[in-house]
């Protein structure tokens, strides 16, 4: 009695027969090893399916993979199933990554036992898809705790592999068998030990048992790791019930790849395909390698809506796309941390020699054109201007101020200045007062039956006045009459010169000094100070260029001693090389000196990093350091461009494609597209930066500007004055004569109204009672003088006072 379990392995490749009949696949290379077991069974992998194929055992070495990979593209193959163990579908990834084959792009099929595929170190592929079984949740959560507890306490949940997982539903199950049999039957025996070699003597009540125990299996049905695990009758074994899901990945490098699922499997349903599996391969494909960082040439953006997907922009990768529209073709592109450099034993690094070893076909980015780099690869014609190298160094700090020019003098002295000034202004007015010989105290001897201007009494208006005028070419007017008041004077005068002089040295001194200070303008000015530190950065070209220089003059140095020095050398000779004491100029070997001694930056980022903290120059290509400058107004670049090169697109050396991107290249020149290229991406991120005014040219509006300040603020206060004044002298004497007017008017309409009421009545109003109640004094009633005019009192119809009403009666 027994029973049969499936192998997982064999459920698993049946999902590749049903992808190549979904997709017409055609001309496909079956890599596998001996995972799957498929070397020891007879290859039916693509059984009734209509399809060239051929099966190779999978290498992981980088070279044994190019050597295949060369023989399949070499036959036409358009396809590849990867079925091999996570690690070796890893390695042959990893390698197959870094080979480069014209028109050579297969569609990647990945099918392994494990859940998962990281490959981190892969390089971007085109069109990989992996196949992976769909776990029960609940059942992958159980796998995992019974893993974490008893073999495994770190595995995760997205490591599970099949194989691992079908023992653990093969063991749930036969353990609910086992619990099925006890509870049926009362107990559960040890079965003994069956010798296969001999016909086994078996009691019947094992046999009994063993039966019960089959039959338990065949009859449960298991919600397992893999999916639902169940006899199948007409396969005679345990099978499961897989689904399965296929999905893109997207490389980057460093990183574990995303996914996008792109079509699911299951033995029922077949496969259902949400987005399409593979792409036409008939169309060119070439593997391009950039430099990240470079920007405006090339950005990098990582991780697109958390799949892992990482894309390019900028000025190059632009072109790139004119140039694959225009020649009709499709690219993947990866990038790398350098351009490249040649070390002593001639061995390179970078994009150079990912075209080198054939891993890239183009490489693209600022690249320049060097003899030494055509040495090994070939360059298109060039796509942008000469280039060369700049010093990006801090923009100087101008200390801008209106009041400037208050700062020649300290605050302190700025204080006794005004303190004299006050001091000597309340002086003159107390000597001019207390002083004998003063004109306020001789005015009239002094005045009397003399004509003209009134000589001038210094009271403390005076005296401020003609201190302050004293210090203006103007003057301080007339001086004081006795001989005290005008040795104050003097003696203000004496100290006004010396400080106007004083302040006009200092001023002129203070500008001119701030002029004196020669900024950095070229790599001369550079060679000739010790001030600030200067470096390009490590291994960048601008190294090489200033390391290169300084041996050539070690070498000619060499040269001329070894001549000069030669004993066999003729006495002519030897008198026509002492006219000059050192021929060959040393300007490189020091700057070289000094750039080892000031350390080179590890990348552009930490060279701006230095920059910004002050007293250093960093040396590098003009593009470079014009993008720094346009995004960050605290930089400037200094001094000509030299040691230029143009930039063009690289190529692996004799390619074909030379010339045709050369062609394309000059057509997009003369359409004004690199043009309008550049104009877009090199104003994309500019800033609007204040300008930097030349303290060369005179004194700055942002220096002098104070001095205007004090015309507007001394034109204000004249109109203050000018205001009070009008109001003091003019408005309100005028206010007060009609207040006083108003008030004498009303004084004499009382009086006359007063002695009206005592002509008309008299003692008449004797005995009668006012409006207040009171008793009236006796008047006497008279008639009016004829001299009144009529209406004068209001009589024509009639008048009240004080409560009595007369006729008119006159």
């Amino acid at each position: 009695m027994d029973i049969s379990i499936g192998p997982v392995s064999m459920q698993m490749l049946d999902i590749v027969a049903d992808i190549a009949r979904s997709e017409k696949l055609n001309d496909i290379a079956i890599i596998y090893d001996d995972t799957f077991d498929i070397q020891n069974t007879p290859r039916r992998v693509l059984t009734n399916v209509a399809a060239q194929h051929v099966y190779v055992e999978l290498a992981t070495e980088r070279l044994m993979v190019k050597d295949s990979v060369a023989t399949l593209a070499s036959i036409g193959v358009k396809s590849f199933f990867l079925i091999a163990s996570r690690q070796n579908a890893e390695a042959f990834l990893s390698a197959f990554s870094r080979i480069s084959i014209q028109n050579f792009s297969p569609n990647i099929f990945v099918l392994t036992k494990d859940s998962n595929l990281i490959c981190g170190d892969c390089f971007p592929l085109n069109n990989v898809l992996l196949i992976t079984v769909r776990s029960q949740e609940s059942a992958r959560r159980q796998f995992r705790d019974y893993m974490r507890n008893g073999i495994d306490p770190d595995v995760a949940i997205d490591t599970i592999k099949a194989d691992e997982a079908m023992a653990f539903d093969v063991a749930r199950l036969l353990s609910r068998a086992v619990a099925n049999v006890t509870a049926s039957r009362g107990g559960f025996s040890n079965i003994d030990q069956i010798d296969c070699r001999d016909p086994p003597e078996i009691s019947m009540h094992n046999d009994s048992q063993a039966f019960d125990l089959v039959t338990h299996m065949k009859r449960d049905i298991l919600d397992g790791v893999l999916g639902t695990l169940a006899w199948d009758e007409a396969e005679k074994a345990m099978l499961y019930q897989m689904s399965m899901s296929v999905n893109r990945l997207h490389f980057s490098q460093g990183t574990p790849p995303g996914r996008t699922s792109v079509a699911t499997w299951s033995e029922s349903g077949g496969l259902v395909k949400s987005a399409p599996l593979v792409t036409n391969t008939g169309r060119r494909n070439y593997r391009v390698v950039t430099v990240a960082g470079t920007p405006p040439f090339v950005y990098k953006y990582g991780n697109i809506n958390d799949t892992g997907e990482v894309t390019y922009d900028g000025y190059c990768i632009q072109m790139l796309q004119k140039l694959a529209e225009e020649m009709d073709f499709a690219y993947t592109i990866y990038d790398v941390e350098s351009v490249g450099s040649m070390d002593e034993e001639g061995n390179w690094d970078g994009a150079i020699r990912e075209l080198i070893d054939g891993n890239a076909d183009i490489a693209v980015g600022p690249i320049s054109v060097m003899a030494e780099r055509e040495n090994v690869i070939d360059f298109t014609v060039p796509y942008y201007d000469l280039v060369g190298l700049t010093i990006l160094m801090k923009k100087p700090e101008f200390d801008y101020s209106l009041v400037k020019f208050l700062s020649v003098l300290d605050e302190e002295v700025w204080g006794c200045i005004i303190g004299a000034f006050v001091l000597f202004s309340g002086l003159i007015a107390i000597f001019d007062k207390l002083s004998p010989f003063s004109y306020q105290n001789r005015k009239t001897e002094s005045w009397q039956g003399v004509t003209g201007t009134e000589p001038r009494v210094f009271t403390l208006k005076e005296g401020i006045w003609f201190c302050m005028m004293s210090l203006t070419p103007q003057g301080g007017g007339e001086t004081p009459r006795a001989l005290s008041g005008r040795l104050i004077a003097a003696t203000w005068w004496l100290f006004g010169f010396i400080i106007i002089a004083t302040y006009t040295a200092n001023l002129a001194a203070f500008l001119t000094v701030s002029r004196l200070e020669t900024p950095i303008e070229s790599l001369d000015d550079l060679s000739k100070q010790f001030k600030v530190q200067y470096a390009p950065q490590n291994g960048s070209v601008a190294m090489t260029y200033f390391q290169r220089m300084a041996q050539i003059e070690y070498r000619f140095y060499e040269i001329w001693k070894n001549m000069s020095l030669d004993e066999n050398l003729a006495a002519v000779e030897r008198a026509k090389l002492a006219v000059w004491d050192y021929p060959v100029s040393d300007k490189y070997t020091k700057l070289w000196n000094t750039m080892k001694n000031s350390r080179f930056p590890d990348n552009a980022t930490s060279a701006v990093e230095r920059v910004l903290e002050g007293n250093f120059a960093f040396i590098s290509d003009a593009t470079s350091n014009k993008y720094q400058t346009l995004i960050n107004c605290d930089l400037w670049e200094v001094g000509e461009e030299f040691s230029r090169k143009p930039y063009a697109l690289a190529v692996q050396e004799g390619s074909s494609l030379r010339g045709e991107l050369s062609n394309t290249i000059l057509k997009l020149i003369n359409r004004r597209v690199l043009e309008e290229l550049k104009t877009y991406w090199w104003t994309k991120d500019e800033k609007e930066c204040p300008k930097i005014e030349d303290e060369s040219d005179g004194i700055s509006i942002r220096n002098i500007g104070g001095v205007f300040l004090v015309i507007v603020i001394g034109a204000g206060l004249s109109l203050l004055t000018l205001a009070f004044e009008f109001y003091w002298y003019r408005i309100r004497p005028r206010q007060s004569r009609l207040t006083k007017k108003q008030k004498s008017s009303s004084n004499s309409q009382n009086q006359l109204t007063a002695s009206m009421n005592s002509d008309i009545w008299g003692d008449g109003l004797n005995g009668y009672s006012n409006t207040n109640g009171t008793s009236a004094d006796k008047k006497e009633f008279s008639v009016i003088p004829s001299s009144v005019p009529s209406g004068f009192l209001g009589l024509d119809a009639g008048f009240s006072t004080t409560g009595f009403e007369l006729a008119d009666r006159f």
